[in-house]
């Protein structure tokens, strides 16, 4: 899990979901997000969903052969990948969203501490995010 530091000391944290050409923004858009307020394009390649206390963003973009290391492109079984990197606030709110039975199935998730394995195995782990604590 990384973090983005942001004006007045919040930090943001995120993860990063990896798939195939078939993983978009439009993957996010179709899931319905429980306890949700709305959802919104912020551009094109960044949509953001609600909450009562909290905004998550899912940031788009394809991995190039620079983003990972050899090491790290072994544990990754797509050709051409593709990431959405999900930001946000509360670790529980990630761990409520990656646990719906409605979520993507199939991608990988990079905790950004040389944790990548497929999302399943993440929950099965108990969705480690590195060092800091909520």
């Amino acid at each position: 899990m990384g973090s983005y530091d942001l004006n007045g000391g919040n930090k943001l944290k995120y993860i990063i979901l990896l798939g195939d050409e078939t993983l978009t923004l439009e993957s996010i858009k179709a899931i319905n997000h429980y306890g949700s307020i709305r959802s919104y394009d912020v551009n094109k390649t960044r949509y953001c969903v609600v909450y009562d206390t909290e905004h998550i963003f899912y940031d788009y973009g394809h991995v190039s052969n620079y983003d990972y290391d050899e090491y790290e492109l072994i544990k990754i079984p797509f050709d051409n990948i593709c990431s959405i990197t999900m930001v946000y606030k509360t670790e529980a709110r990630m761990r409520i969203i990656l646990q719906q039975d409605n979520f993507l199935k199939g991608v990988y998730v990079d905790n950004d501490f040389k944790l990548i394995v497929p999302i399943e195995e993440y929950i099965r782990l108990g969705m480690p995010v590195g060092h800091s604590k909520d």
